[in-house]
């Protein structure tokens, strides 16, 4: 007899397939991984593998556009995959276990219409049945205060839209995510959780809002709560002891509103935060409150992000399922990332610092220990995760030491570039209503800096090297061109293509003395013999371009790439030229 296959439901940003997710592909179930920096649903997975469970087989994971309503995502992606595992796996139902929003997700489909009875139980962990005040923020005002790795991954999605979608440089993050992602409209409380700031705080009445949860609402009425416990059995998992939002004291609008209005229904003062929640979702919104839900009692030191893959949280899975737990260890903790991002027409490769010191993860330039032997650069390529016309390059490198890293990007086709890169740490977690175990196992969550960012223009063929300094893990990493190696390399190649054509001396006939007759002395001479082959002019000539008055070299550089080089491969010239105007 077929097992019943599990179908692990992510969470808000838990799944990752910037394809889709810039809306270059339409609804798929292809191409879809957990978020590529940050460790997120790694332990649930190997935990139910240890347990004899087969990716493919009878261990799903329910990638979806997190994007979407969860209505929405229900229909295009849960309810298909729901398909394909009973498909492999020749069973008649599923056991669906939703990490926060993954909850919703299943709730919506097995409340719907579209319900197939094929679900036979259902688990949430941290699901915001009724809603999270952090969502608040990002839904009234753009501005995120979800859980760390919600947060980072949504700003990597942010980052990219901005660079690499046609509205790139009127983007407005409000008007983005009331846009581009409604779904967090759906994870509003459906309580009262504004207070007006009138002296003594009163609450503002949920059903007068503006900017509603009409989802959350319509899921938990009474009728619809016994439809739901009517069609499977539900248990909740939630975690505690994490200051959480309780309510949000809100004054008046802001004025002028903007477009589109901010906090509609105020602008926060303050929160009040309660030690009753994993810190973003109350214990008590974790739960339902239907007498046939198994409400399980609250985990103290288990955090919102962490839920998935913390071994409490999973022994309890595997004890709800009557399945014996796997040995677990403690709960993974986050190595700090470097994260590296590109989202133009371009190939990324990195090279890490040489002779680097050995830093303990989570911490940089602190401490460090020189190797035994000296480190060579390690080369790291990074992953594509665009098509052909635009590359979205990534590159992730764990426990990054403190140092300058190389980055080069090689152009695949004429258009701009746009180059990233931010320090995803691991930080702790305050565990305020301590108990028993929960000290044992401190909290840890991902907390990224700012993407430094630089723009640029690239061509087929051309290569632009850059620096990126990381200092230490809460400040932004600094990214700058590297002049002396871009300028280096473009006189490397543009000395291969037009060696054979040039004369020393100038001797007539010579297109490359033709061509930089009209420039200084002190720019033909030397750009002539470096052309040659000279390799003390190639030095003058590379540190000219990496100086502070380039110009002058460039255009007359410029000028033999185009009239001697574009004679004979044009392609070739335009990357030269665009490499060269980089440096300017």
């Amino acid at each position: 007899m077929a097992r019943t296959p599990v179908i692990f439901v992510p969470g808000l940003c838990g799944s990752f397939n910037l394809m889709v997710l810039l809306d270059w592909r339409g609804p798929t179930l292809s191409g879809w991984g957990f978020p590529p920096f940050i460790s997120y649903g790694k332990q649930f997975l190997e935990a139910f593998e240890e347990a004899g469970y087969r990716r493919e087989r009878d261990l799903f994971v329910a990638f979806y556009d997190w994007r979407k309503s969860v209505r929405d995502s229900a229909r295009l992606y849960l309810k298909p995959w729901i398909e394909r595992a009973k498909q492999r796996s020749g069973a008649s139902s599923v056991i669906l276990v939703g990490h926060s929003m993954g909850g919703l997700v299943a709730r919506s489909y097995i409340q719907s219409n579209d319900y197939a009875n094929d679900v036979a139980r259902l688990i949430t962990l941290g699901t915001p049945h009724r809603g999270a005040g952090e969502a608040y923020y990002t839904w009234g005002g753009g501005e995120p205060r979800s859980d760390p790795s919600v947060k980072a991954v949504l700003d990597v999605y942010l980052w990219y839209l901005q660079n690499a979608h046609p509205f790139q440089t009127q983007l407005n993050r409000l008007r983005t995510i009331r846009t581009q992602v409604p779904s967090i409209r759906d994870l509003l409380p459906i309580d009262n959780y504004l207070l007006n700031d009138l002296g003594a705080d009163r609450p503002r009445p949920e059903p007068l809002h503006l900017e509603r949860n009409l989802v959350g609402a319509l899921l938990n009425q009474p009728a619809h709560l016994d439809l739901l416990v009517g069609r499977v059995p539900v248990t909740t998992i939630a975690g505690d002891g994490f200051p959480t939002i309780k309510a949000i004291v809100v004054g008046g609008p802001p004025i002028p509103p903007g477009d589109p209005p901010r906090y509609p229904d105020g602008e926060p003062l303050r929160d009040e935060v309660d030690p009753a929640g994993d810190g973003t979702v109350l214990t008590g919104s974790a739960r339902l409150g239907h007498p046939a839900v198994n409400n399980l009692g609250p985990l103290p030191g288990a955090s919102h992000g962490a839920l998935p893959d913390h071994p409490t949280v999973l022994g309890r899975v595997f004890a709800e399922l009557g399945a014996e737990t796997p040995p677990l260890g403690a709960p993974p903790v986050e190595p700090t990332r470097l994260v590296l991002l590109t989202a133009s027409p371009v190939t990324m490769s990195v090279e890490t610092p040489a002779g680097a010191p050995i830093v303990p993860p989570g911490v940089l330039g602190a401490q460090a220990e020189a190797p035994a032997t000296p480190l060579r650069r390690r080369r790291v390529r990074a992953r594509d995760h665009g098509h052909r016309g635009k590359h979205l390059n990534i590159a992730v490198i764990a426990n990054p030491p403190a140092g300058a890293y190389r980055v080069q990007l090689h152009g695949t086709a004429t258009g701009t570039l746009a180059l990233g890169a931010m320090i995803i740490s691991a930080t702790g977690v305050t565990v305020l209503a301590g108990a028993e175990g929960a000290a044992a196992m401190p909290a840890t969550a991902p907390i990224n800096t700012e993407i430094s960012t630089v723009h640029g223009r690239v061509a087929a063929g051309t290569d632009l090297f850059y620096e990126v300094v990381v200092t230490d893990t809460l400040t932004a990493p600094d990214v700058h061109l590297d002049a002396q190696a871009t300028a280096a390399d473009a006189v490397a190649k543009l000395r291969a293509a037009v060696g054979g054509r040039v004369v020393l001396g100038g001797a007539e006939g010579d297109p490359v003395a033709t061509v930089l007759g009209s420039a200084t002395p002190e720019v033909r001479d030397p750009a002539a013999a470096a052309l040659s082959g000279d390799e003390a002019a190639t030095d003058q000539v590379v540190q000219a371009l990496g100086g502070a008055e380039p110009a002058a070299m460039v255009d007359a550089l410029s000028l033999v790439a185009r009239d001697v080089l574009g004679v004979q491969d044009d392609v070739l010239a335009e990357a030269l030229i665009t490499q060269l105007q980089a440096l300017t």
